[in-house]
């Protein structure tokens, strides 16, 4: 016989102490390891980034020149890092606390867990009430408000189709037939296929451009990224004799590819479209084996491809009326997530059962992708590691040790790759500690630092990779056997966590929606374990499933984004007047030098210029404002003396990179100083020649 609610049998039943769930410890250390974190944060962040920080012989230079704008910020950097790490407590709690079988009363793990329940939400509310990315200009280093990512008809469009997808999902009948819908066929896979790739390829359209349009946002990356593969293709070798501040390796792969159809912004942005263009399909082929359903994995993969893209308008300054657009930036797609996303489709099919089986060869990948681009791709490799630690978790320590083992060798195979190839091609071997250039003027040096805001969209983003680590933590307590979820959970949790300083050195729109790509990501394997979980209990939501569900549908939200394809073909045939720098600049020093002379041309484009004019330009960097700090100017004064270099061209005041005052700049001080006078200008540029 059933007892009424709130009876002396129910109360007993409510305080007898039961053994907690992975689940219920998880929800219950949050508020603990919550507290112990944000100590943490304010205490040790200090003195950990004035350990690590503070002390460079370095600095930003010349101080007056608003490309040098910045200031070191230690204490932001260390509380950074602390934040990364502390999810770890979190981690540890849940999986010792599994296993030590704790024993509490049905009704204080519900107010415990309701309590922590109330503090998520609160939290991300907050977050998304308070969204306020700032942009700061090519030309202009004032920071300016731009509009929310997530504005309020998102939230309240979102808010919605919970609620509706909710209710229709309540009906056994709705929900089996798309269970029915779901199930995997050979058509089925072939048509869920198809609509991935079309719709990959038409996004990536966005990132195709030419001489003539590549200005606003784009400019940002192409004068560094395409230069930096056309110095490639000219002789030049990153870690040697050239200081790419993006990839490194990438541009060995884009040099054939310019050096057959021509060195030119169309060539190049086809190709980086086009790799941008597998990146995401290796992402839809890590959803399709996770849900083990094509259907459902293209369901998830739309939205986190709208996502991955998401343009925030500039509402106000001198670029107001401009969109970001993370997929116009060839420094993020697909040199910072092309790398990262392609180790975790390989670390995907390890899991999976299929090559790479070795376990050494997903690290010599993953040295690689790191040697390539410190940032993302180091947090790729630290995911890696924590989703093989996850999916099969080691018995011993020499478990540990094997694992490790492996991880060695691969990275020191991808070492000694890159040293032998550099080594073949320049006579010298690599200069690793180069790696560790930008990211020392961006932290140590504080370049272009901004303010990283207490409450922002970046707190949501971090709420949910935390989410992914502690439900992968659940799924080891619990000893899932379903470990590529697992890993892939954990992968998706750790890279949010150890790439996330990409954000905080300069946390703008373009990087707020630059990092929505690896949110999505993890919020979609988060969806997978809650959809899974909806189902069995014939779709009757908990607190944390409203929430996974919320932020799903706010990336569906994002697919209004979508780019049309005939806007875009539009926008590629599109008339108007040819730009007039690249020809004016190319004529003016192609007058001023003679075919096969060696230079060192320190303008926008300069490999570019220098490529089709037959020129042997020997800049260590791709153009002036490349050029930041004092060490920077001193490698560049001793490539000059080295290469026994004559004649130099820099910019001239009024031009892409310096304001009309500027007509004294310390650079150009500095260089008369050593026996480069100018002697002549033109075309916004000026020439000095040895004296």
């Amino acid at each position: 016989m059933s007892l009424p609610d709130g009876g002396p049998a129910h109360a007993r039943l409510a305080t007898r102490p039961s053994t907690l769930t992975a689940a219920d410890v998880a929800w219950i250390a949050l508020i603990p390891c919550a507290l112990i974190g944000v100590a943490a944060i304010v205490l040790l962040g200090p003195p950990l980034g004035h350990a690590l920080f503070s002390h460079s012989s370095d600095s930003l230079w010349p101080p007056d020149w608003w490309e040098t704008t910045g200031r070191p910020e230690p204490t932001k950097h260390g509380r950074v890092i602390v934040a990364a790490l502390m999810p770890a407590v979190l981690v540890f709690a849940i999986v010792v606390g599994a296993r030590r079988r704790i024993a509490l009363g049905a009704r204080t793990v519900r107010v415990l867990s309701f309590v922590s329940y109330a503090l998520v939400l609160t939290v991300v509310a907050v977050a998304l009430a308070e969204q306020h990315p700032t942009f700061t200009g090519p030309e202009e280093p004032v920071q300016v408000t731009v509009a929310a990512v997530f504005g309020v008809w998102k939230l309240l469009l979102a808010a919605a189709l919970v609620a509706i997808a909710v209710a229709v999902l309540r009906h056994g009948t709705v929900a089996a037939r798309i269970a029915e819908l779901a199930r995997e066929t050979r058509t089925r896979r072939w048509v869920a296929f198809g609509i991935a790739v079309a719709l990959v390829a038409t996004w990536v359209l966005k990132a195709v451009t030419s001489n003539r349009l590549a200005v606003g946002v784009v400019a940002l990356n192409l004068p560094w990224t395409l230069n930096d593969s056309i110095a490639v293709l000219d002789g030049r070798t990153p870690l040697v004799d050239y200081h790419p501040i993006y990839a490194r390796l990438l541009p060995y792969l884009c040099a054939p590819v310019l050096s057959v159809f021509g060195a030119n912004a169309t060539v190049y942005s086809v190709f980086m479209a086009l790799l941008d263009g597998l990146a995401l399909v290796a992402v839809y082929a890590i959803f399709r084996r996770v849900t083990r359903t094509s259907l459902l994995a293209c369901a998830l993969f739309v939205p986190f491809l709208a996502t991955s893209d998401v343009s925030v308008p500039i509402t106000a300054g001198v670029d107001a009326g401009l969109d970001t657009s993370p997929l116009m930036l060839t420094g993020l797609w697909p040199m910072r997530y092309g790398g990262a996303y392609l180790l975790a489709w390989l670390t995907a099919r390890h899991l999976g059962g299929t090559r790479p089986r070795r376990t050494w060869l997903l690290f010599l990948a993953g040295g690689l992708i790191a040697i390539d681009g410190l940032e993302f791709g180091v947090g790729a490799v630290g995911a890696t590691l924590v989703a093989l630690l996850c999916a099969r978790p080691p018995s011993s320590a020499r478990d540990v040790l094997r694992l490790l083992a492996n991880a060695a060798a691969g990275m020191l195979a991808a070492v000694a790759a890159v040293a032998l190839i550099t080594l073949a091609r320049s006579g010298e071997l690599p200069d690793f500690t180069l790696l560790l250039e930008w990211p020392r003027i961006f932290t140590n040096l504080g370049w272009f630092s901004m303010p990283l805001p207490t409450w922002d969209l970046h707190v949501v983003i971090y709420v949910t990779f935390v989410a992914a680590a502690a439900v992968a933590a659940v799924r080891v307590a619990r000893r899932e056997e379903d470990v590529l979820l697992t890993g892939m959970l954990a992968w998706s949790g750790a890279f949010g966590l150890l790439a996330g300083g990409y954000i905080a050195g300069r946390p703008d729109a373009i990087k707020i929606t630059g990092a929505l790509s690896a949110w999505s990501f993890a919020l979609s394997m988060l969806a997978i374990v809650c959809i899974r979980g909806l189902a069995a209990r014939s779709w009757r939501p908990t607190v944390p499933h409203l929430l996974v569900l919320f932020g799903l549908a706010l990336s569906v939200c994002s697919i209004g984004g979508f780019p049309l394809p005939n806007q875009q073909l539009e926008r590629l045939r599109g008339s108007g007047p040819a730009p007039d720098y690249l020809p004016a600049a190319q004529q003016f020093i192609g007058e001023r030098t003679r075919r096969g002379e060696k230079v060192m041309v320190l303008i926008p484009m300069s490999y570019a210029i220098t490529h089709q004019l037959g020129l042997r330009n020997v800049a260590p960097y791709g153009f002036m404002n490349a050029i930041v700090s004092k060490s920077q100017m001193s490698r560049l004064l001793h490539a000059m003396r080295h290469e026994q270099v004559r004649t130099a061209f820099i910019p001239a005041p009024g031009s892409y990179l310096l304001n009309e005052g500027d007509s004294a700049w310390p650079q150009l001080r500095l260089l008369e100083a050593i026996g480069f006078p100018q002697v002549a200008s033109a075309a916004r540029i000026i020439e000095l020649r040895r004296s």
